[in-house]
């Protein structure tokens, strides 16, 4: 299996993120994740989060920041392990009536999604079921004082 790049848009509203639910058959965890996607070859991850962004919800952001990279290895189905390096960017939307949707029409290639905005609290006072992606985002954005330093954290759960 291939380490996979990715690049990820922490859009804010007040204090939500902006999020695809991503569900699973036969997991009954419903998983959130920040608009984006895989790096392609030649990209890079600034690039990638631009066009992802107008891809799958055709808006435009302003100079994204990176925050963080956060190294991903993490179980999937039938005991096999996914590798993500996840490039994690504060960005915003050029057109900011954008904020006030409650939830936006996505498409990933051909298949469509929605997205919301969900608190950030959501994720560490709900449930089991629910699960903020990836892995070591939900600890990044509880922190209080990010300053404008990146840091790479290394995450393992499998």
């Amino acid at each position: 299996m291939k380490i996979r790049s990715v690049s990820l848009a922490i859009l804010r509203k007040e204090d939500h993120i902006l999020v695809q639910e991503i569900n699973f058959p036969d997991i009954s965890t419903t998983f959130y994740r920040p608009i984006g996607g895989t790096i392609e070859f030649g990209e890079n991850s600034k690039k990638t989060l631009i066009r992802e962004l107008k891809e799958e919800l055709d808006q435009e952001i302003e100079e994204p920041r990176l925050i963080s990279v956060i190294e991903n290895i993490f179980g999937v189905k039938d005991d096999e392990l996914g590798h993500e390096i996840d490039f994690i960017y504060e960005a915003s939307f050029i057109d900011k009536s954008q904020y006030n949707q409650e939830e936006f029409d996505g498409l990933e290639g051909s298949i469509p999604y929605k997205t919301c905005w969900k608190p950030i609290t959501y994720f560490s006072t709900t449930m089991d079921d629910v699960k903020l992606v990836p892995d070591g985002l939900l600890d990044l954005l509880l922190e209080k004082e990010l300053g404008n330093r990146s840091m790479v954290r290394h995450i393992r759960t499998k």
